[in-house]
Protein backbone atom coordinates (compact mmCIF):
# COMPACT_ATOMS: atom_id res chain seq x y z
CA UNK A 1 0.00 0.00 0.00
CA UNK A 2 0.82 3.38 -0.81
CA UNK A 3 0.10 6.98 0.32
CA UNK A 4 0.61 10.67 -0.47
CA UNK A 5 0.15 12.59 2.47
CA UNK A 6 -0.18 16.32 2.48
CA UNK A 7 -1.58 19.77 3.88
CA UNK A 8 -2.40 21.58 0.90
CA UNK A 9 -5.03 24.85 1.50
CA UNK A 10 -8.45 23.16 1.18
CA UNK A 11 -8.97 25.03 -2.71
CA UNK A 12 -5.87 23.33 -3.73
CA UNK A 13 -7.10 20.16 -2.03
CA UNK A 14 -10.30 20.09 -3.90
CA UNK A 15 -8.79 20.18 -6.99
CA UNK A 16 -5.62 17.99 -6.40
CA UNK A 17 -8.21 15.12 -4.85
CA UNK A 18 -10.55 15.43 -8.21
CA UNK A 19 -7.39 15.10 -10.53
CA UNK A 20 -6.39 11.79 -8.40
CA UNK A 21 -10.06 10.28 -8.19
CA UNK A 22 -9.25 7.32 -10.87
CA UNK A 23 -6.46 6.14 -9.04
CA UNK A 24 -6.40 3.69 -7.00
CA UNK A 25 -7.40 3.30 -3.06
CA UNK A 26 -3.43 3.26 -2.24
CA UNK A 27 -2.80 6.26 -3.63
CA UNK A 28 -5.77 8.53 -2.61
CA UNK A 29 -5.05 12.09 -1.50
CA UNK A 30 -4.97 12.45 2.61
CA UNK A 31 -5.13 15.12 4.39
CA UNK A 32 -3.05 15.39 7.82
CA UNK A 33 -2.69 19.01 9.27
CA UNK A 34 0.10 18.35 12.01
CA UNK A 35 2.55 19.91 9.47
CA UNK A 36 2.87 22.29 6.27
CA UNK A 37 5.16 19.63 4.62
CA UNK A 38 3.98 16.98 1.98
CA UNK A 39 5.19 13.20 2.23
CA UNK A 40 4.94 10.09 0.54
CA UNK A 41 5.89 6.66 2.04
CA UNK A 42 5.62 3.47 0.05
CA UNK A 43 3.78 1.55 2.69
CA UNK A 44 4.09 -1.72 0.10
CA UNK A 45 8.09 -1.43 -0.10
CA UNK A 46 8.81 -1.33 3.42
CA UNK A 47 10.40 -4.43 4.79
CA UNK A 48 11.35 -4.62 8.37
CA UNK A 49 15.05 -3.20 8.33
CA UNK A 50 13.51 -0.16 6.63
CA UNK A 51 11.49 -0.19 10.19
CA UNK A 52 14.36 -0.92 12.16
CA UNK A 53 15.99 1.73 10.24
CA UNK A 54 13.34 4.41 10.84
CA UNK A 55 13.03 3.54 14.29
CA UNK A 56 16.33 3.47 15.31
CA UNK A 57 16.09 7.31 14.41
CA UNK A 58 13.06 7.85 15.70
CA UNK A 59 13.76 6.36 19.31
CA UNK A 60 17.26 6.25 19.47
CA UNK A 61 19.28 4.36 22.29
CA UNK A 62 21.55 6.98 23.09
CA UNK A 63 22.46 9.37 26.26
CA UNK A 64 20.46 12.45 25.66
CA UNK A 65 24.31 14.65 24.61
CA UNK A 66 24.63 12.31 21.77
CA UNK A 67 20.80 12.42 20.91
CA UNK A 68 20.93 15.81 20.33
CA UNK A 69 24.14 16.15 18.18
CA UNK A 70 23.54 12.97 16.48
CA UNK A 71 19.83 12.95 15.48
CA UNK A 72 18.64 16.33 16.82
CA UNK A 73 20.74 18.84 15.62
CA UNK A 74 19.47 19.06 12.13
CA UNK A 75 15.95 17.74 13.29
CA UNK A 76 16.36 14.02 11.86
CA UNK A 77 14.38 12.42 14.90
CA UNK A 78 11.48 14.43 14.35
CA UNK A 79 11.85 14.00 10.53
CA UNK A 80 11.71 10.31 11.57
CA UNK A 81 8.92 10.77 14.08
CA UNK A 82 6.96 12.60 11.56
CA UNK A 83 7.14 9.83 8.67
CA UNK A 84 6.14 7.19 11.40
CA UNK A 85 3.08 9.30 12.54
CA UNK A 86 2.14 9.32 8.65
CA UNK A 87 1.90 5.69 8.67
CA UNK A 88 -0.63 5.57 11.45
CA UNK A 89 -2.86 7.59 9.99
CA UNK A 90 -3.56 6.06 6.53
CA UNK A 91 -6.36 3.46 6.10
CA UNK A 92 -5.57 -0.54 5.97
CA UNK A 93 -1.83 -0.09 7.06
CA UNK A 94 -2.37 -3.47 9.07
CA UNK A 95 1.07 -4.72 7.83
CA UNK A 96 3.05 -1.33 8.62
CA UNK A 97 1.84 -1.25 12.14
CA UNK A 98 2.34 -5.40 12.29
CA UNK A 99 6.33 -4.46 11.25
CA UNK A 100 6.42 -1.69 13.94
CA UNK A 101 5.29 -3.69 16.93
CA UNK A 102 7.42 -6.63 15.86
CA UNK A 103 10.24 -4.23 16.07
CA UNK A 104 8.97 -3.08 19.17
CA UNK A 105 5.88 -3.33 20.97
CA UNK A 106 6.88 -0.56 23.33
CA UNK A 107 5.82 1.83 20.40
CA UNK A 108 2.41 2.95 19.52
CA UNK A 109 0.61 6.13 18.37
CA UNK A 110 0.71 8.10 21.47
CA UNK A 111 4.35 8.35 22.39
CA UNK A 112 5.01 8.54 18.67
CA UNK A 113 2.95 11.93 18.68
CA UNK A 114 4.22 12.56 22.53
CA UNK A 115 7.69 12.23 21.58
CA UNK A 116 7.17 14.56 18.03
CA UNK A 117 5.03 17.32 20.07
CA UNK A 118 7.80 17.85 22.37
CA UNK A 119 10.30 18.07 19.03
CA UNK A 120 8.05 19.93 17.24
CA UNK A 121 8.32 22.98 20.26
CA UNK A 122 12.24 23.22 19.67
CA UNK A 123 14.14 25.51 17.16
CA UNK A 124 16.70 23.65 15.59
CA UNK A 125 19.84 23.57 17.26
CA UNK A 126 21.88 24.58 14.13
CA UNK A 127 19.66 27.15 13.19
CA UNK A 128 20.53 28.72 17.27
CA UNK A 129 24.17 28.52 15.92
CA UNK A 130 24.20 30.74 13.43
CA UNK A 131 21.47 33.05 15.29
CA UNK A 132 18.93 32.46 13.08
CA UNK A 133 15.90 31.94 15.22
CA UNK A 134 13.67 35.02 13.54
CA UNK A 135 14.44 34.01 10.22
CA UNK A 136 12.14 31.09 9.79
CA UNK A 137 11.86 28.88 6.79
CA UNK A 138 15.04 29.06 4.48
CA UNK A 139 16.81 30.65 7.28
CA UNK A 140 20.10 29.15 5.50
CA UNK A 141 19.21 31.42 2.29
CA UNK A 142 18.88 34.19 4.39
CA UNK A 143 20.96 34.42 6.57
CA UNK A 144 24.08 36.68 5.69
CA UNK A 145 27.20 35.06 4.86
CA UNK A 146 30.86 36.04 4.03
CA UNK A 147 32.27 32.71 2.60
CA UNK A 148 33.13 32.01 -0.76
CA UNK A 149 31.19 28.87 -1.74
CA UNK A 150 28.06 30.01 0.20
CA UNK A 151 28.38 33.11 -1.69
CA UNK A 152 28.72 31.94 -5.10
CA UNK A 153 25.83 29.11 -4.97
CA UNK A 154 23.59 32.11 -3.62
CA UNK A 155 24.47 34.08 -6.94
CA UNK A 156 23.73 31.01 -8.94
CA UNK A 157 20.20 30.25 -6.81
CA UNK A 158 19.14 33.55 -7.64
CA UNK A 159 19.56 33.67 -11.13
CA UNK A 160 17.25 30.81 -12.13
CA UNK A 161 16.03 29.49 -8.51
CA UNK A 162 14.76 31.88 -5.94
CA UNK A 163 11.30 30.08 -6.30
CA UNK A 164 13.00 26.60 -5.89
CA UNK A 165 12.37 23.10 -7.78
CA UNK A 166 9.01 21.94 -8.82
CA UNK A 167 7.34 19.18 -6.39
CA UNK A 168 8.09 16.74 -9.88
CA UNK A 169 11.39 17.30 -9.63
CA UNK A 170 12.46 16.52 -6.12
CA UNK A 171 11.70 12.32 -5.59
CA UNK A 172 12.75 10.52 -2.46
CA UNK A 173 13.09 6.53 -2.65
CA UNK A 174 13.13 4.67 0.87
CA UNK A 175 14.55 0.92 -0.89
CA UNK A 176 15.48 -0.45 -3.85
CA UNK A 177 12.23 -2.62 -4.28
CA UNK A 178 10.43 0.62 -4.20
CA UNK A 179 11.83 2.20 -6.96
CA UNK A 180 11.95 -1.81 -8.74
CA UNK A 181 7.91 -1.48 -8.62
CA UNK A 182 7.79 2.23 -10.39
CA UNK A 183 6.34 0.85 -13.41
CA UNK A 184 3.25 -0.77 -11.87
CA UNK A 185 0.43 1.49 -12.01
CA UNK A 186 -0.41 1.26 -7.97
CA UNK A 187 3.38 1.96 -6.99
CA UNK A 188 3.86 5.39 -7.69
CA UNK A 189 3.85 8.40 -6.35
CA UNK A 190 1.46 10.36 -8.98
CA UNK A 191 2.96 13.50 -7.91
CA UNK A 192 7.10 13.30 -8.44
CA UNK A 193 6.58 9.83 -10.55
CA UNK A 194 4.41 10.09 -13.34
CA UNK A 195 7.07 10.84 -15.97
CA UNK A 196 9.42 8.25 -14.48
CA UNK A 197 5.96 5.20 -14.64
CA UNK A 198 5.38 6.57 -18.28
CA UNK A 199 9.48 6.57 -19.23
CA UNK A 200 9.75 3.12 -17.94
CA UNK A 201 6.49 1.87 -19.96
CA UNK A 202 7.86 3.30 -22.92
CA UNK A 203 11.55 1.80 -22.52
CA UNK A 204 11.58 -0.98 -20.99
CA UNK A 205 14.46 -1.97 -19.03
CA UNK A 206 14.87 -5.36 -20.59
CA UNK A 207 15.03 -3.98 -23.97
CA UNK A 208 17.67 -1.42 -23.25
CA UNK A 209 21.11 -2.02 -25.02
CA UNK A 210 23.03 0.68 -24.69
CA UNK A 211 27.14 0.11 -24.84
CA UNK A 212 27.78 0.87 -21.21
CA UNK A 213 31.16 1.82 -21.54
CA UNK A 214 33.07 2.29 -18.14
CA UNK A 215 35.27 4.94 -18.19
CA UNK A 216 37.98 6.66 -15.06
CA UNK A 217 38.18 10.26 -15.09
CA UNK A 218 40.79 12.39 -12.55
CA UNK A 219 39.12 15.25 -12.15
CA UNK A 220 36.41 17.47 -10.12
CA UNK A 221 33.05 16.72 -10.32
CA UNK A 222 32.37 20.43 -11.17
CA UNK A 223 34.84 20.10 -14.13
CA UNK A 224 33.44 17.11 -15.45
CA UNK A 225 30.03 17.50 -15.89
CA UNK A 226 30.96 20.40 -18.87
CA UNK A 227 33.60 17.25 -20.12
CA UNK A 228 30.10 15.39 -21.40
CA UNK A 229 28.82 16.47 -24.52
CA UNK A 230 25.99 18.87 -24.78
CA UNK A 231 23.12 16.91 -26.23
CA UNK A 232 23.30 14.19 -23.42
CA UNK A 233 21.91 13.81 -20.34
CA UNK A 234 23.81 13.69 -16.79
CA UNK A 235 23.08 11.99 -14.21
CA UNK A 236 25.75 12.78 -10.68
CA UNK A 237 26.20 10.69 -7.47
CA UNK A 238 26.40 13.37 -4.80
CA UNK A 239 28.66 11.82 -1.80
CA UNK A 240 25.90 13.52 0.36
CA UNK A 241 25.69 13.83 4.12
CA UNK A 242 22.42 11.44 5.34
CA UNK A 243 22.04 14.18 8.58
CA UNK A 244 22.64 17.44 7.39
CA UNK A 245 21.36 19.05 4.19
CA UNK A 246 24.68 19.58 2.38
CA UNK A 247 26.95 18.79 4.77
CA UNK A 248 29.04 21.70 5.92
CA UNK A 249 27.99 23.96 3.43
CA UNK A 250 27.83 26.84 5.59
CA UNK A 251 31.24 26.64 7.11
CA UNK A 252 32.90 26.41 3.33
CA UNK A 253 33.99 22.69 3.53
CA UNK A 254 35.24 21.26 0.09
CA UNK A 255 34.14 17.96 0.34
CA UNK A 256 32.71 16.37 -2.82
CA UNK A 257 28.86 17.64 -1.79
CA UNK A 258 29.54 21.06 -0.76
CA UNK A 259 31.75 21.19 -4.26
CA UNK A 260 28.46 20.26 -6.19
CA UNK A 261 26.82 22.74 -4.58
CA UNK A 262 28.81 25.31 -4.72
CA UNK A 263 29.08 25.49 -8.31
CA UNK A 264 25.14 24.77 -8.91
CA UNK A 265 21.98 25.89 -7.96
CA UNK A 266 21.17 22.67 -6.05
CA UNK A 267 21.47 23.39 -2.48
CA UNK A 268 17.80 25.36 -2.67
CA UNK A 269 16.79 21.71 -3.88
CA UNK A 270 18.90 20.43 -0.61
CA UNK A 271 16.38 22.57 1.10
CA UNK A 272 13.65 22.28 -0.39
CA UNK A 273 13.67 18.75 0.54
CA UNK A 274 13.86 19.75 3.98
CA UNK A 275 11.03 22.59 4.11
CA UNK A 276 8.67 20.64 1.92
CA UNK A 277 9.20 16.74 1.95
CA UNK A 278 10.29 16.02 5.49
CA UNK A 279 8.81 18.33 7.77
CA UNK A 280 11.57 20.65 8.19
CA UNK A 281 14.17 18.54 9.21
CA UNK A 282 16.56 16.20 7.10
CA UNK A 283 17.66 12.62 6.91
CA UNK A 284 18.40 10.35 3.52
CA UNK A 285 17.01 6.97 4.13
CA UNK A 286 19.10 4.18 5.15
CA UNK A 287 18.64 2.21 1.47
CA UNK A 288 17.32 4.68 -0.36
CA UNK A 289 18.37 8.26 -2.15
CA UNK A 290 16.77 11.14 -2.71
CA UNK A 291 16.72 12.21 -6.33
CA UNK A 292 17.15 15.83 -7.64
CA UNK A 293 16.02 16.62 -11.36
CA UNK A 294 17.43 19.45 -13.54
CA UNK A 295 20.28 20.86 -11.17
CA UNK A 296 22.43 23.60 -13.08
CA UNK A 297 25.76 23.65 -12.97
CA UNK A 298 27.86 26.80 -13.96
CA UNK A 299 31.54 27.73 -14.86
CA UNK A 300 32.64 30.68 -14.02
CA UNK A 301 35.32 30.79 -15.83
CA UNK A 302 33.78 29.97 -19.69
CA UNK A 303 30.06 31.48 -18.55
CA UNK A 304 28.33 27.78 -19.04
CA UNK A 305 25.94 25.88 -17.64
CA UNK A 306 24.37 22.37 -18.12
CA UNK A 307 21.53 21.07 -16.39
CA UNK A 308 21.93 17.70 -14.61
CA UNK A 309 20.44 15.35 -11.92
CA UNK A 310 21.58 14.71 -8.74
CA UNK A 311 21.17 11.12 -7.14
CA UNK A 312 21.77 12.34 -3.40
CA UNK A 313 22.97 9.05 -0.73
CA UNK A 314 25.33 8.40 1.57
CA UNK A 315 27.48 5.58 2.97
CA UNK A 316 28.05 4.38 6.11
CA UNK A 317 30.82 6.61 8.92
CA UNK A 318 32.92 4.04 10.10
CA UNK A 319 35.54 6.49 11.20
CA UNK A 320 34.33 6.35 14.71
CA UNK A 321 33.24 10.29 15.19
CA UNK A 322 29.83 9.63 15.05
CA UNK A 323 28.82 12.02 12.11
CA UNK A 324 26.68 9.25 10.45
CA UNK A 325 22.66 9.38 10.96
CA UNK A 326 22.58 5.24 10.81
CA UNK A 327 24.58 3.01 12.80
CA UNK A 328 26.98 1.34 10.94
CA UNK A 329 27.71 -2.47 11.64
CA UNK A 330 30.98 -3.27 13.47
CA UNK A 331 34.24 -3.56 11.71
CA UNK A 332 33.71 -7.35 12.67
CA UNK A 333 31.31 -7.91 10.77
CA UNK A 334 32.84 -7.38 7.60
CA UNK A 335 30.01 -9.16 5.77
CA UNK A 336 26.79 -7.00 7.41
CA UNK A 337 28.95 -4.15 5.73
CA UNK A 338 29.07 -5.28 2.24
CA UNK A 339 25.39 -7.10 2.42
CA UNK A 340 24.35 -3.14 4.13
CA UNK A 341 26.10 -1.10 1.38
CA UNK A 342 25.19 -2.92 -1.76
CA UNK A 343 21.48 -2.59 -0.96
CA UNK A 344 22.36 1.57 -1.04
CA UNK A 345 24.37 0.91 -3.95
CA UNK A 346 21.57 -1.39 -5.62
CA UNK A 347 19.34 2.32 -5.12
CA UNK A 348 21.42 4.40 -6.48
CA UNK A 349 22.00 2.67 -10.08
CA UNK A 350 18.44 1.55 -9.41
CA UNK A 351 17.38 5.62 -9.14
CA UNK A 352 19.35 6.26 -12.08
CA UNK A 353 17.85 3.77 -14.71
CA UNK A 354 14.61 4.81 -13.76
CA UNK A 355 15.06 8.26 -14.40
CA UNK A 356 17.05 8.05 -17.27
CA UNK A 357 15.58 9.98 -20.34
CA UNK A 358 14.19 7.67 -23.30
CA UNK A 359 16.06 4.44 -23.30
CA UNK A 360 19.50 5.93 -21.49
CA UNK A 361 21.31 5.81 -25.22
CA UNK A 362 22.15 9.29 -24.43
CA UNK A 363 22.64 9.09 -20.46
CA UNK A 364 25.98 9.57 -18.83
CA UNK A 365 26.01 8.41 -15.49
CA UNK A 366 28.60 10.30 -13.36
CA UNK A 367 29.89 8.30 -10.18
CA UNK A 368 32.60 7.98 -7.86
CA UNK A 369 34.24 6.53 -4.48
CA UNK A 370 32.30 7.75 -2.27
CA UNK A 371 32.17 6.68 1.51
CA UNK A 372 36.10 6.94 1.13
CA UNK A 373 36.74 10.35 2.63
CA UNK A 374 35.51 11.08 5.94
CA UNK A 375 33.93 8.44 6.35
CA UNK A 376 36.57 5.79 5.71
CA UNK A 377 35.08 3.13 3.73
CA UNK A 378 37.21 0.61 1.83
CA UNK A 379 37.89 2.13 -1.20
CA UNK A 380 38.59 -1.64 -2.68
CA UNK A 381 34.89 -2.54 -0.89
CA UNK A 382 33.51 0.41 -2.85
CA UNK A 383 34.68 -0.45 -6.30
CA UNK A 384 33.78 -3.95 -5.58
CA UNK A 385 30.43 -3.26 -4.94
CA UNK A 386 29.96 -0.80 -7.62
CA UNK A 387 31.17 -3.73 -10.61
CA UNK A 388 29.50 -6.23 -9.30
CA UNK A 389 26.12 -4.27 -9.61
CA UNK A 390 27.03 -2.81 -12.52
CA UNK A 391 28.03 -5.94 -14.28
CA UNK A 392 24.85 -8.26 -12.65
CA UNK A 393 21.18 -7.73 -13.73
CA UNK A 394 18.91 -4.96 -12.18
CA UNK A 395 15.37 -4.39 -12.51
CA UNK A 396 14.52 -7.26 -14.16
CA UNK A 397 17.28 -6.48 -16.82
CA UNK A 398 18.27 -9.51 -17.92
CA UNK A 399 21.40 -8.23 -18.52
CA UNK A 400 24.45 -6.39 -16.88
CA UNK A 401 22.52 -3.02 -15.94
CA UNK A 402 25.37 -0.79 -17.09
CA UNK A 403 23.99 -1.58 -20.68
CA UNK A 404 21.04 0.83 -19.55
CA UNK A 405 23.43 3.23 -19.91
CA UNK A 406 25.23 4.91 -22.64
CA UNK A 407 28.75 5.84 -20.56
CA UNK A 408 29.47 5.16 -16.94
CA UNK A 409 32.33 7.72 -15.67
CA UNK A 410 33.92 7.33 -12.07
CA UNK A 411 35.24 10.47 -11.39
CA UNK A 412 37.64 11.63 -8.77
CA UNK A 413 39.95 14.05 -8.16
CA UNK A 414 42.07 11.24 -6.25
CA UNK A 415 43.71 8.63 -8.02
CA UNK A 416 40.74 5.56 -9.62
CA UNK A 417 43.56 2.67 -9.74
CA UNK A 418 41.64 0.99 -7.52
CA UNK A 419 38.64 0.87 -9.54
CA UNK A 420 40.39 0.31 -12.80
CA UNK A 421 41.91 -2.69 -11.50
CA UNK A 422 38.84 -4.03 -9.91
CA UNK A 423 35.88 -3.10 -13.20
CA UNK A 424 38.93 -4.72 -15.29
CA UNK A 425 39.05 -7.72 -13.36
CA UNK A 426 35.23 -8.13 -13.47
CA UNK A 427 35.26 -7.93 -17.56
Amino acid sequence: MTFFLSSYCHTHISFFARSLIFLSFSQRLIQYNMTHSKAYIPLHALRKIDIQSILGVAFPLLNDDETQRRYDYHHSRRTMLYFLLSMYNVPNNEQTIRLINECSSKIDYSNIEKNYNDLKNIIEPYQKQYGAENLGTYWELKKEVNRPGPMQSRNYISKYRQDGFQKDELKLYWNYDQIRDLNKNDRFNPVTDSDTYNALLKSPVDKRKNSGTIQFIQTGIENAVFQVPEDKQVIVLDFADERMPGGYFLENARTQEEVILYNSDGYHAILDLKYQIMDGGYMVPEYGVAYIKRVRFFQEISEKERITDLIVAACYDLSGMGEGLYKPPSHEKIDDLRARTYQKFQAIIASAVANTEGNGKDTYLLLGPIGTGAFSNDMKMIAELFSTILNEPLMDSGKPIRYAFDQIWFVSIDNLDVFVTEFNNEI
